[in-house]
């Protein structure tokens, strides 16, 4: 199959006409004509249907206009990357993650890819999640990892991982209570609870004031700092538990299931990003490889 061929089917439809698509590849009209025949002798089916000097998909040229898209882009994609292996120079990445995800395997991820492609310089901020369509629009970074999905159009996020919160406890806490409930009420009438740092607090301590008794709670607005609290067993909080994957890999904090609320309201990390960059591919496959 011809490139030629899905670069006019493509350029037709979106022209919607043989004539400006000529126009717009810079070729004659019966070479349009010529490719999408082409193209429709291959694959054995009818593209368009044509009305006089009007053309427009068929049923299964509605189906194969996303296909061919996927495959002139990715095309694309592969002469870029072809351009930058190949190339002495290095292609700059600018990396901007939330401070809240340093405790993350996300660093570890980071330094995989750096690791493993020479070609890219790269460079790691630490941002406020909240700003990222600034820091992305101004090109501050090319790529944002937090805790906040872009609203924005012209900006793609995409959610690497979900997990439900989790009641977080030092692991110097020796709980008291024979039931899971039990414990739970036992932890919340004994210790602050640590709240602020993720939005999702509020619902979830509205929830939890409703089944048990929580004494008390105090607002930290730095998730670093109140897992600093908790590590210390001056406190517990609420997290998901990838955000503490080393302190409960090293023993140091343990969790408890805080039941079904903590699903309706989980914690997920997103990836976002300026639409239409090339030069990220090869980071955005990685990352997403990497957490899957």
């Amino acid at each position: 199959m011809d490139l030629k061929w899905l670069k006019s089917f493509v350029t037709v439809y979106e022209e919607g006409s043989f004539r400006a698509a000529a126009e717009k590849l810079f070729i004659s009209q019966p070479s349009i004509t010529v490719h999408i025949k082409a193209l429709e002798e291959e694959l054995q089916v009818a593209l368009f249907q044509r009305e006089h000097t009007k053309v427009r998909l068929t049923m299964v040229g509605e189906q194969y206009y996303p296909i061919a898209k996927k495959l002139l882009a990715h095309v694309e994609e592969s002469k870029n990357e072809i351009r930058i292996a190949s190339s002495n120079q290095k292609t700059r990445l600018i990396i901007a993650l939330s401070a809240a995800l340093i405790s993350t395997d996300l660093l570890k991820v980071i330094h995989n890819f750096i690791a493993s492609h020479s070609k890219y310089e790269v460079e790691m901020i630490m941002e406020d999640g909240n700003h990222l369509d600034g820091i992305l629009r101004n090109r501050q970074a090319d790529v944002v990892i937090c805790l906040q999905k872009t609203k924005s159009k012209d900006l793609h996020s995409e959610r690497l991982i979900r997990s439900p919160m989790k009641l977080v406890y030092s692991s110097k806490i020796r709980l008291e209570g024979n039931h899971h409930d039990q414990q739970i009420k036992w932890l919340l009438e004994n210790y602050p609870l640590y709240i602020g740092y993720l939005d999702e607090h509020t619902p979830i301590l509205e929830s939890l004031e409703r089944e048990y008794n929580v004494r008390r709670y105090n607002k930290v607005l730095d998730s670093i700092f109140a897992i600093k609290l908790m590590n210390e067993g001056l406190g517990i909080g609420l997290l998901p538990e990838f955000q503490i994957k080393t302190e409960l890999t090293e023993g140091k904090l343990k969790v408890l299931d805080i039941g079904a609320i903590a699903s309706i309201y989980p914690i997920d990390i997103y990836m976002s990003h300026l639409r239409n960059n090339m030069n990220l591919n090869p980071f955005l496959r990685f990352v997403r490889a990497q957490v899957e």
